[in-house]
């Protein structure tokens, strides 16, 4: 009986370890975003670690403005991959500020990233 207890704590122990181990997920704005009709294209990177689903939300805040993208779901293609996420609102040339916040597969807790942008035409 204490073998089998031993041994059933090692085994979770180790997947435990494997688990906690495993590549995190990664999130970064990338700092130019191009001005577009009726918004804004921000570039968002992101790696999720395997071929799974995943969701991104993108909020812009420039001067008095501010809006968000209400979140856009992709697949992962299991590595790094830059995703452009389209944020409406009347926006103009010049300094913002982008918040993203990502969750792959499902997670509980999800990855947020801030970055001062540029918009460009």
């Amino acid at each position: 009986m204490f073998l089998r207890k031993y041994l059933l704590g090692v085994m979770f122990a180790l997947a435990l370890a494997t688990v906690m181990q495993a590549d995190q997920p990664t999130l970064s704005i990338q700092q130019q975003a191009t001005l577009v009709m009726f918004g804004v294209e921000v570039s968002v990177v992101v790696n999720c670690q395997g071929s799974t689903a995943f969701e991104v939300n993108v909020a812009v805040r420039q001067g008095d403005m501010a809006s968000e993208s209400f979140g856009v779901n992709f697949t992962s293609n299991g590595g790094r991959q830059v995703v452009p996420v389209f944020v409406p609102g009347e926006f103009t040339p010049g300094a913002a500020d982008a918040t993203a916040i990502l969750a792959c597969n499902q997670l509980l807790e999800a990855i947020t990233a801030g970055q001062s942008i540029k918009i460009t035409e």
